[in-house]
């Protein structure tokens, strides 16, 4: 059960570690946002067909992680309980990281376009 509590703890700690470099991306890109033209962001980022695919593949992803979450934690409170929670635990909190992953990836996609008109 330790490992399963390493494994879970240390989840957390990158998912807070990418948590912040998320923030610091959306942030940079307010800012960015407020001085740039509006037509030059939308011009770049949605006339790059790569960057629109990118952008629905990790939504999807997202969401569907999310909905996983969401039925792992229906699981628990309707009380099923499995001789597997340790590892559903870290399950559960690396899940939680692959989303937070992901929305970093985002926001650090969107950096790149609106940081190459800043």
């Amino acid at each position: 059960m330790e490992i399963y509590q390493s494994l879970s703890m240390t989840f957390n700690i990158l998912s807070i570690i990418l948590g912040l470099f998320g923030l610091l991306f959306v942030i940079k890109n307010w800012i960015v946002w407020q001085k740039t033209s509006l037509e030059i962001i939308k011009a770049r980022a949605f006339l790059d067909k790569k960057f629109i695919e990118r952008n629905w593949i990790y939504l999807v992803i997202v969401g569907g992680i999310i909905v996983f979450r969401r039925m792992y934690r229906y699981a628990e409170l309707s009380q099923y309980k499995s001789a597997y929670m340790g590892a559903n635990e870290v399950l559960f909190d690396f899940s939680g990281f692959v989303v937070i992953f992901i929305l970093v990836t985002m926001a650090y996609q969107w950096y790149k376009i609106i940081q190459s008109h800043a």
